[in-house]
């Protein structure tokens, strides 16, 4: 990445970490009434965990992007309505609500590209106008290992569609030193969620 930042001169506003995070929505805890050491203990709510990712995102130069929320489902009957307290205010935020379309929550390549095209490329062009940049300047976007994010189709698709977006991979192990939006977003996110 310094490397990178160097050799095409990329400003803090072009350089963005991204994070993705599971919500849960219905904790199901891991208490239960029942007497100790009882064999069969059934929990409510147990086999059904209901949750969302989160996808956030932060620029070097402390930006925070707006959320890309993903639920579990193929319509968009499976979203958040917008009759929802709050919805509106995430909403005008920029906030994404999208459905993976598929039996999980997680992120997916159509959700991953719709990210970088209505979130990220929207943030990295309006930073190049800010500073006076060329639209064609080089930016970073740093991610996790994730096999989505590391798959021969996003590669592609990125350098066909984005090409002066650099992918930078954050290496295994070492989240915790190398990804800031893991510690310095998604831990005061799921404190506050937790918290509400």
């Amino acid at each position: 990445q310094a490397l990178s930042t160097r050799d095409h001169r990329i400003p803090a506003p072009l350089r963005v970490n991204i994070d993705q995070t599971a919500v849960v929505v219905q904790d199901t805890g891991e208490q239960t009434y029942e007497l100790i050491n009882s064999k069969q203990v059934p929990v409510l709510g147990r086999e059904e965990k209901r949750a969302f990712t989160v996808v956030v995102g932060v620029s070097a130069a402390g930006a925070a992007l707006p959320f890309q929320v993903i639920w579990k489902g193929k319509t968009a009957g499976s979203l958040p309505s917008a009759s929802a307290p709050g919805y509106s205010e995430a909403i005008s935020l920029g906030t994404r609500f999208e459905c993976s379309r598929t039996s999980n929550y997680w992120s997916t390549h159509d959700t991953m590209c719709s990210y970088v095209s209505e979130i990220l490329v929207p943030n990295f062009d309006k930073a190049k106008r800010e500073l006076g940049l060329s639209p064609d300047q080089e930016c970073i976007l740093q991610l996790d290992v994730w096999s989505v994010h590391r798959s021969e189709k996003f590669r592609d698709w990125m350098k066909k569609t984005y090409p002066w977006i650099i992918l930078d991979y954050v290496p295994g192990g070492c989240t915790g030193i190398w990804q800031p939006c893991d510690v310095g977003i998604q831990r005061p996110l799921k404190h506050a969620i937790r918290r509400s």
